[in-house]
C-alpha cells in the first residue's frame, strides 16, 4: 500500500480522495489548509505519492500555484497527482479551452495561473500527473469514470474523480500529461 499525503483535504475532491484511498487500505495523511510553502515540501518529504487538491483564491493564482508545484517538486515525493482545471485540457492538438476567444476574460487568470503550476511540473524530473474533471463537476456518484477528450456536456462526480485518483495512484498510466476524467 502506498503512503500518501493529500493537500486540500478538507476540500470536496480532497475528501473523496481521502476516503477512497484510506477504503483501500493506503496510509493517508490529510492535510487541510495550506501549511506554507516550506512546510509543504517538509509534510509531502517520505511519501510516496502527494495529491494537490488546493486552491488559495485570496492570492495570485500564478504566484500560489507554482509556488505549491515548486513545494511538491522540492519534496522529493514519488509521484505527483495535480486536481486540475477543465479549461486547461485540449480539444486539438495545442489548443486548449482556455485559449478560445469567447472563454471569458474573468477566468482567465485563474486558468493560467493553473497552467503556470503545470509548467513548473512539467520542467522538473518528477514523475506527476494532471487530472482534469471534464465538464461539470458535481451530482451523484456513478460508479465508475472514462478517461478522454473534454466534452462541455460531461459530468464527473467527486466520487468518481477520487476512484480515478487513487486508481492512478495504485497503477500508474499516465506520466508528465494531463487527462481529463468524466463520470461514466
Amino acid at each position: 500500500m502506498a503512503n500518501i499525503v493529500v493537500f486540500g483535504a478538507s476540500g470536496q475532491a480532497g475528501r473523496e480522495v481521502v476516503a477512497v484511498a484510506k477504503a483501500r487500505g493506503h496510509d493517508v495523511t490529510g492535510v487541510g489548509r495550506d501549511p506554507g510553502v516550506q512546510a509543504a515540501a517538509e509534510v509531502a518529504a517520505g511519501h510516496d505519492v502527494a495529491v494537490s487538491a488546493v486552491a488559495d483564491l485570496a492570492r495570485d493564482p500564478a504566484e500560489f500555484y507554482t509556488e505549491a508545484a515548486t513545494a511538491l517538486v522540492a519534496s522529493g515525493v514519488g509521484r505527483i497527482v495535480v486536481v486540475g482545471i477543465y479549461p486547461l485540457l485540449e480539444t486539438a492538438p495545442g489548443v486548449r479551452v482556455v485559449d478560445a476567444p469567447d472563454f471569458p476574460a474573468e477566468h482567465r487568470p485563474f486558468c493560467l495561473g493553473h497552467a503556470a503550476g503545470v509548467e513548473v511540473l512539467a520542467r522538473s524530473t518528477a514523475d506527476w500527473v494532471v487530472l482534469s474533471p471534464a465538464g461539470l463537476f458535481g451530482g451523484e456518484d456513478r460508479g465508475g469514470y472514462r478517461i478522454g477528450p473534454p466534452d462541455p456536456a460531461d459530468q464527473l462526480t467527486y466520487g468518481d474523480f477520487a476512484l480515478a485518483v487513487v486508481d492512478e495512484i495504485e497503477r500508474p498510466k499516465h506520466h508528465r500529461t494531463q487527462i481529463g476524467i468524466a463520470s461514466m
